[in-house]
């Protein structure tokens, strides 16, 4: 339990945006593209892990003061620093040497990956608005992860939508940190100087209203209509339901800003996710 926790399994989640570009081409079922696609997926959750520890190792003495982060493994002592560095080290040249295996491209993706987490963690990551800048990034490089395994064109809409997606969920992470250094007293991070939560507030609603105008646009594309059907509009309303509930989430039950907590924890937005998944799916694959 205590590997787990070191090693972020739960944030694996975030790593299944290498699946997009096959999921929404529909060419997912595919063995080739279904296998590289997972191949991907597993060793980015490898370098993603990785940098966990090398950011743990980094913010050892400021997690110990943090309420929460200070049970982390390395803050809390269960784990020795230089045991984990070693582990973290380990993960990433096995990431990349079989990564280079794999394709060279993917190779160097997750070299990019790998220089911006190093680059975000010693400086960049205390800017406002880079740092949560960064973080989208690195979804960006997720699907560009997907793109090197099997080929598959990335539509510029996708990229667009998951670049607001992610940052829409990188500024309610920086509202859970306002909210922890509001009631604790603790700043986790230099960069929330740089935000408040009216600010924050208003920007999460612009970011969603243009994320789902940017999804409605995407879905009702000419192109998009020809090879998933005239009912595909359909597809907007749990989008819209998603968004709703979410939103609903950060400012009316105020139980946690952190985006991936919220999605593991409450099965209403589950429930709506999969509402989507499998009427995408449906249009795509039957």
């Amino acid at each position: 339990m205590t590997l787990f926790k070191l090693l972020r399994v739960n944030n694996y989640i975030k790593n299944f945006y290498i699946f997009l570009p096959a999921f929404f081409s529909g060419r997912i079922l595919e063995q080739a593209i279904a296998v590289n696609s997972t191949i991907a997926f597993a060793l980015f959750c490898l370098m993603a892990s990785a940098i966990y520890i090398f950011n743990d190792i980094r913010d050892v003495e400021e997690d110990r003061k943090h309420p929460k982060k200070r049970f982390r493994p390395i803050a809390s002592g269960a784990i020795n620093p230089r045991a984990a560095l070693l582990l973290g080290a380990g993960l990433a040249l096995t990431s990349l040497g079989f990564a280079w295996f794999v394709t060279p491209a993917l190779f160097w993706v997750l070299v990019i990956y790998l220089l911006l987490n190093i680059a975000y963690s010693w400086r960049l990551k205390h800017i406002a608005i880079i740092d949560i800048s960064i973080v989208s990034l690195g979804f960006i490089l997720r699907i560009e992860a997907g793109h090197a395994v099997t080929g598959i064109e990335i539509s510029k809409w996708l990229t667009m939508m998951v670049f607001l997606l992610s940052m829409f969920q990188a500024m309610a992470k920086r509202l859970d940190d306002i909210s922890v250094a509001e009631d604790d007293g603790v700043i986790s991070r230099k960069s929330i100087n740089g935000y408040s939560a009216d600010f924050l507030k208003i920007a999460l609603s612009i970011f969603s209203a243009v994320l789902v105008v940017c999804y409605i646009i995407y879905i009702t594309q000419p192109l998009n209509i020809e090879r998933l059907g005239a009912h595909s509009y359909y597809t907007v309303f749990p989008v819209l339901l998603g968004v709703l509930r979410y939103l609903q989430q950060l400012y009316v039950y105020k139980k946690s800003y952190n985006p991936v907590k919220i999605l593991l924890q409450d099965h209403f937005l589950q429930v709506i996710f999969l509402m989507w998944v499998g009427g995408f799916a449906y249009l795509l694959y039957v």
